[in-house]
């Protein structure tokens, strides 16, 4: 059997068994696409399939876009890695956070891993209150010590720090940066309400949790938070990460090989060793996935639902793959394990 037919099994025995309802997977290797391809359904309901273009809520993936550039706004020279945050975003420099820099930030060292406690869920989607809320707190731990993932915060402080930088709106920066250069426009920060009837909603009636489908509410997909509520397809996913390998995507590159390997170094305090099932091994924004002998092999980000895009630098592959039903056994992926297998490259999990 073709590889592209073992795939599209996998995905097809996936939705067949319930292990999903709805999955996208794209893979370019050396720069040239392999597949894209779908099963399943937009709702638990299965009146509507996936198509190739279908949306997804893809959680934490979004946090690997934004790492992206804030790379690529260093290579412009717009900033240093080492530099202080203050200069840049003054209202930051208060309460403990004086001495901030922003490589804290990226390899979520920064102290400000959560939003104040009693922070409302909406008000975390809402910009200006969310980017506010976070310059003016005092840090939760000290900077640039042990490592806390920013689960809720990451893609605020950088993002922020990004607008601050150049002088520009988010959403700008991302279509000039990133969307224009690949020709991608799938992947949306604060999804138009028109588009959410595209949208492949979180089904979670493995579980019978709520946490991930109040992700659901345009209400919180509309606002801008890209920790955690970017919409994509696999495609557009895949796209990206291809071209931060050195082929590119179709020859197209967003960095210089040398700025990736540098973000793919493992970034941890010498007292903070990596415990054993640890998924949070961080490089500079990019969680580094690959096996643990050369944890720089891989890199990339994972979400909650079980999302993923990430790069393998070895095998010259990048990928993306998108879902929308909750699993029990999550952070391990049974799909993505047998994507993996299909694929000759080492599982993940995160």
């Amino acid at each position: 059997m073709a590889l592209i037919e073992k795939l599209q099994q996998v995905l097809d025995e996936a939705v067949a068994s319930g292990e999903e309802c709805g999955c996208q997977l794209a893979v370019y290797q050396h720069g040239k696409q392999l597949c894209s391809l779908c099963a399943g359904f937009t709702t638990p309901d299965k009146k509507i399939k996936v198509d190739e273009n279908t949306l997804f809520p893809v959680f934490s993936v979004g946090k690997g876009i934004i790492a992206a550039l804030m790379h690529i706004l260093y290579e412009q020279g717009f900033y240093d890695y080492d530099d202080l945050v203050g200069p840049y975003w003054q209202e930051y420099a208060c309460n403990g956070k004086e001495m901030t820099r922003i490589w804290h930030i990226l390899t979520h060292r920064s102290g400000l891993y959560q939003f104040p406690a009693g922070t409302p869920l909406e008000e975390q989607f809402q910009w200006e209150k969310a980017y506010s809320v976070l310059s003016a707190m005092a840090p939760l731990d000290c900077i640039g010590s042990k490592h806390h993932y920013h689960a809720g915060t990451f893609g605020v402080l950088t993002g922020r720090l990004a607008e601050l930088l150049t002088g520009e709106k988010l959403s700008v920066l991302l279509k000039k940066n990133i969307w224009d250069t690949l020709g991608i426009d799938r992947i949306y920060f604060g999804l138009p309400e028109t588009y959410f009837r595209e949208l492949a909603l979180i089904d979670d009636t493995a579980i019978s949790n709520d946490s991930l489908t109040k992700f659901n509410n345009i209400s919180i997909l509309g606002g801008l938070n890209p920790s955690s509520n970017g919409c994509a397809n696999a495609l557009s996913l895949a796209k990206l990460y291809a071209a931060l390998l050195p082929e590119g995507l179709e020859g197209k590159t967003l960095l210089k090989n040398q700025t990736v390997e540098n973000a793919t170094i493992l970034r941890r305090a010498p007292d903070d060793p990596i415990l054993p099932g640890q998924w949070a091994k961080f490089g500079l924004g990019w969680v580094l996935c690959g096996p643990e002998n050369d944890r720089g092999r891989m890199f990339g980000h994972g979400g909650a639902c079980g999302s993923e895009a990430f790069a393998d630098k070895e095998s010259g592959i990048a990928v993306g793959f998108t879902k929308n039903k909750v699993n029990k056994n999550h952070p391990d992926h049974i799909t993505r394990n047998k994507i993996s297998r299909v694929l000759g490259i080492p599982e993940r999990v995160w």
